[in-house]
Formats: C-alpha cells, structure tokens, sequence
C-alpha cells in the first residue's frame, strides 16, 4: 500500500469553512488523547485541537486535521511535508533536525502512573528500575533527558515497554502485565476517571515537566507563516489559557 493511500485512510473529518480558505493547514494528531485529542457527536475536539483552531485562524490559516495511528507515523509525515503542524510536541534536538519549534503554548507534567506500593513511593525513576520496575511508554513520544538516557543503559532497556495507546497502557497495567505506565498527567487521569479505575494512581516523583510546541514543518511552510502561527500563539496566551482550564474543570 502506498503512503499515499496509507495517508488518505487516516483522514479525519475537517469543517467545511476549511475548503473556502486560501491556505488550509494539515494537521497530524494523535488518535484519542483525553482531554487533549478526542471525538464527540463525529467532530474531533479536545484541548489541542481548540488551541490549534484559534491559533491557525488567528495566523490566517484554516485547519485539516488528519488522525495518525503512532507519534512515529506523525514524524514522519512531517519529515516529508505531507502534514504542515504536529501539536502537543515536546522539544528535543533529534526533532528540531527535521522541523521548526513554535514558541511554546502550553505546559506538560509526565507522570508515573501505578498501583501504590509503600516501599516504592520515595524511590525516583533510576531506583524504580533498579527495583527491576516495568514501564510502559507511548512509541515515539519524548519524556525528558533522564527517561532518554536510562532507557538507553543496557542495564535497564528491557525493563522499558512501548505500545502505541494510551488506553492499552491502562489495560495492561491493570492486568498487572506492568508496573507502571508514563503519560500526561491530564491525560492519564481522564483516562482513569472514565474507566473507573480508581485503585490506579499518581506515583510522587515527576518523571518531566517541561514546555509543549508546535511542530512546524521546513518543507511546506515558509518562514513567514511560521512567524505567523509565533505571533498568534503569543497574541493569544490568556485565551489559551482559559482553554485549558476549561478542560481541567469537567
């Protein structure tokens, strides 16, 4: 199957004022992400799809947003300018080498999710795993230099286990195939509250918190329009902010 059709069938609804604007920016999102990328009554909604919105009418632009099946599938797009934007990315040196970084919108805290164990809950990352700890990551995402370089040290490598769903990070935790899994705080408690898995909860020790970007690409945008979408996101900073407390109190 070609990238072109593989890119087709991962086409996600748009609205129609989209198809009257000059210039109509493609946009690579996760599948569902609560509260940041999901689907209700067939339209994709979510933190950062409302931010992406107002931000891309704000530069001028309108929005196409396409659904990717893994973070890795939406890099790669972006490396050959088949998608415009990636949102909800966070900075690393690996991905600046192929793409431009907006100035940052928003905040990220990544966090150890678990079933609490009294003798564990001091312990940072390192001493997790040298208690031979199980964690779940998300393929593709980035979680901050100490996770990069632990995850790199033979000693540890197979302690560490990547699938591509939130949702089946949840599963696999509860099923005790894993000690832990890594996500989004929002994101992980939304995902506990709304399959009632109540037992499951946040280990103290911060795994990254850090700013979140665009992801701009180097091939199909010119600098002028990254500037653009820049201006806008700083133009808008209380109105982003609003957004996301919006979110926070549902």
């Amino acid at each position: 199957m070609t990238m072109k059709v593989l890119f087709l069938l991962v086409f996600a609804a748009l609205s129609t004022e989209a198809f009257s604007c000059d210039r109509v920016l493609k946009v690579g999102v996760s599948q569902s992400w609560r509260p940041y990328v999901f689907s209700q009554n067939d339209q994709l909604t979510g933190i950062d799809i409302e931010i992406t919105d107002l931000v891309l009418k704000e530069a001028g632009f309108c929005s196409q947003f396409i659904v990717m099946p893994s973070s890795k599938r939406g890099f790669a797009e972006l490396k050959h300018g088949t998608v415009d934007l990636l949102p909800a990315a966070s900075y690393s040196q690996q991905r600046d080498d192929f793409s431009t970084f907006s100035v940052p919108y928003r905040n990220e805290v990544m966090r150890l999710f678990w079933y609490p164990h009294s003798h564990l809950e001091s312990q940072d990352l390192k001493g997790l795993l040298d208690h031979k700890q199980t964690i779940l990551t998300n393929s593709g995402s980035y979680y901050g230099d100490e996770l990069t370089r632990l995850s790199a040290n033979k000693k540890y490598k197979d302690q560490f286990v990547t699938v591509p769903s939130l949702r089946q990070r949840l599963a696999m935790l509860v099923a005790k195939r894993v000690d832990f899994f890594i996500d989004d705080e929002l994101a992980g408690l939304s995902l506990i509250q709304q399959h009632q898995a109540n037992n499951v909860k946040i280990h103290p020790y911060i795994i990254n918190n850090d700013y979140i970007y665009f992801m701009l690409s180097d091939l199909s945008l010119s600098e002028e329009e990254r500037q653009a979408v820049n201006h806008a996101i700083q133009f808008n900073k209380q109105a982003i902010t609003d957004i996301i407390s919006s979110y926070k109190t549902q």
